[in-house]
């Protein structure tokens, strides 16, 4: 009983938090532009729209030049938390570089539901990104789309 209370607790943390991620006179419009979405477009279309969306984001938004894995790190999650779209953080492992983005505002704004294709976002960003830092070959991929907390995982490889 206590272990159902905590995760019913837990549920009702994520829900408040991801609500506070979107300011309430963008999530109806938001929604019902999601919604709109998903009737004219496939869901791979619409990850790839997103992606679009999010190069052009990052063109915008550049990290600056960085010497280090953790000083590109540091600038692209100055950049999120700006714009209180949380932080990233980067892992390097033997054969793929890990980037884990959390609390972002994605899934408070277009739903849950809607999560796969909103996260294309976030790809196209550390994809334009990464590529301007010079890791041209090198594909990001979503892992994990964003959760309950609008945390999503990708990562860089061959």
């Amino acid at each position: 009983m206590a272990q159902t209370a905590l995760a019913d607790t837990s549920a009702a943390a994520a829900s408040y938090i991801s609500q506070q991620q979107c300011a309430r006179q963008w999530r109806g419009f938001l929604h019902a532009l999601g919604a709109e979405f998903v009737s004219a477009l496939a869901p791979e279309d619409l990850h790839t729209l997103m992606a679009r969306v999010g190069t052009r984001f990052a063109s915008e938004q550049a990290p600056g030049p960085c010497q280090t894995l953790e000083e590109l790190q540091q600038a692209m999650s100055r950049i999120w938390m700006e714009l209180d779209w949380g932080y990233v953080l980067l892992t390097q492992h033997a054969e793929h570089l890990k980037i884990t983005h959390h609390y972002s505002p994605l899934v408070a704004a277009f739903g849950r539901e809607h999560a796969a294709w909103s996260s294309g976002f976030l790809q196209g960003v550390y994809q334009r990104w990464f590529d301007a830092a010079g890791s041209e070959g090198l594909r990001v991929v979503l892992t994990a789309p964003a959760d309950a907390w609008g945390s999503a995982v990708f990562h860089l490889s061959r």
